[in-house]
């Protein structure tokens, strides 16, 4: 078979479903254990009213076994039916043309015109005689099957298949601002992410152990009733919430350990530059399952921002997940900042970056740079669509893109991709309700991305050390 893509493939198969047109194809099968085979096919079809031309041999072969055959002359005899008029008038639906060893013949005459002219017409070429039975029995089904059902629920293939690759896997969260969202701070949401992190202190002065146990174990049971069976969650440590939210973190983990791991980690929302503000952060590492990192927190020190957390994160053996590129700004290159750090530290696939939507707000031959420094320090991408997509426009001039890391681009050059909720119902996501298929749908839908083979591996990788 000449190099069909998958897509040319189904739009093969696309027209083969189509009940008013008439089927053609034509049938060259080559030695007769090839003929053999898909003599029985090739019957069947005939009495589906498929209407079969066959080269001479082949032509007579099926003749003598009582398949209704109509033979096609050779391209150099001329007269109708001819293999040239068929194919170059696009009179075919599928072309099969299997080698029968006899180089004279196969190399030098009609079958290398067949194929040329299959593929200059756009025909499908099959030429291979196990691919050839796979697509005729894919025709044979179209044609005796009826109509309807559930095929076109996608959603239900989709969560399907989630379900069998072990459940959703949700990769970033922040479990102990969720919940604290309602119609009077709801015009808050509206305030741009700095007064956000701003904002929060005021929240936070606020939180109690019993007030945070109840909105994590909300964030927990709504991910286990999706069947949800790893989740990640960053909490706050700082001067104003020292550590309870882990403390209270780890109890709702303990809680819920027979149902759903989860694994903690620390986000430095008042930065690390500061030494004040580092000191509870740093004390609820040490208890934490990974460390968080939040460069832009520290601007204009982001280099400095890097180095301690990964001195951190790298000195307690933990890995780090890093906000980078949270904009949608072409002006942005945290992206690549953290892969450059993350080699100078020696972090090498122990790093993982949230966000990185400003990367897509970047030429492709940048995009290309960045990702092979992404791929040689092993960095890891986590995507979380919703918030992507809740960026605030900005003025300036970049590539016509969505708001959202270039998923289908990293995917490509083998940057692994993990897929997170993010805030819920809070200042920064107030309407986003942790729901792991509206998240799938979102990165779909904003990267017109429809490989559910590669949706279902986002939404369901663990860990490579878990």
């Amino acid at each position: 078979m000449h190099n069909m893509h998958a897509t040319e493939i189904e739009e093969f198969r696309l027209k083969l479903r189509g009940t008013k047109s008439v089927k053609r194809m034509l049938v060259s099968a080559g030695p007769p254990a090839a003929k053999e085979r898909l003599l029985p096919l090739v019957a069947q079809l005939a009495e589906h009213k498929v209407e079969v031309f066959a080269t001479p041999g082949t032509a007579r072969y099926f003749g003598e076994r009582g398949v209704p055959v109509t033979e096609a002359r050779k391209i150099a005899e001329g007269g109708e039916p001819n293999i040239r008029t068929l194919l170059e008038g696009r009179m075919l639906d599928c072309v099969i043309n299997i080698l029968t060893g006899d180089i004279d013949y196969d190399e030098s005459s009609d079958s290398r015109i067949i194929r040329s002219l299959a593929v200059t017409s756009e025909i499908p070429l099959f030429t291979d005689v196990e691919v050839s039975e796979t697509q005729l029995n894919y025709l044979l089904r179209s044609l005796t099957v009826e109509g309807g059902g559930s095929g076109w629920n996608l959603r239900d293939v989709c969560l399907d298949r989630i379900r069998q690759a072990g459940g959703f896997a949700n990769h970033h969260g922040h479990f102990d601002k969720a919940f604290l969202i309602n119609q009077e701070n709801l015009i808050l949401s509206q305030s741009d992410m700095q007064k956000k992190w701003y904002l929060y202190r005021f929240l936070k002065e606020n939180y109690t152990y019993d007030d945070l146990y109840l909105r994590m174990s909300m964030c927990v049971e709504r991910l286990i009733n999706q069947g949800c069976r790893y989740t990640r969650t960053l909490v706050d440590a700082d001067s104003i919430v020292k550590t309870l939210p882990l403390e209270v973190a780890l109890d709702v983990k303990a809680a819920y350990k027979d149902r759903i791991h989860i694994d903690i980690g620390t986000q430095p929302l008042e930065g690390v530059v500061d030494p004040k503000a580092r000191e509870f952060f740093e004390k609820a590492c040490e208890r934490a399952d990974f460390v968080g990192g939040l460069p832009s927190r520290d601007r204009p020190q982001p280099e400095k921002h890097l180095d301690i957390v990964m001195q951190i994160a790298k000195g307690l053996g933990k890995p780090l997940d890093v906000h980078v590129d949270q904009e949608n700004n072409p002006d942005e290159d945290e992206t690549e900042l953290l892969a450059l750090k993350t080699m100078e530290h020696g972090m090498e696939g122990r790093v993982f970056g949230v966000h990185c939507i400003s990367l897509a707000a970047k030429s492709v031959e940048t995009q290309d740079r960045v990702i092979k420094v992404m791929l040689d320090a092993g960095l890891q991408v986590i995507c979380c669509p919703s918030a992507a997509l809740s960026m605030k426009s900005l003025d300036r001039q970049a590539p016509l893109h969505n708001s959202i890391a270039p998923v289908p681009r990293l995917l490509e050059r083998g940057v692994p991709v993990y897929l997170g909720i993010d805030n819920i119902a809070d200042l920064f996501m107030p309407f986003v309700d942790a729901d792991m298929w509206v998240e799938c749908r979102l990165l779909m839908e904003a990267c017109r991305f429809y490989d559910l083979d590669a949706i279902v591996e986002i939404a369901t990788r663990r860990l490579p050390w878990a």
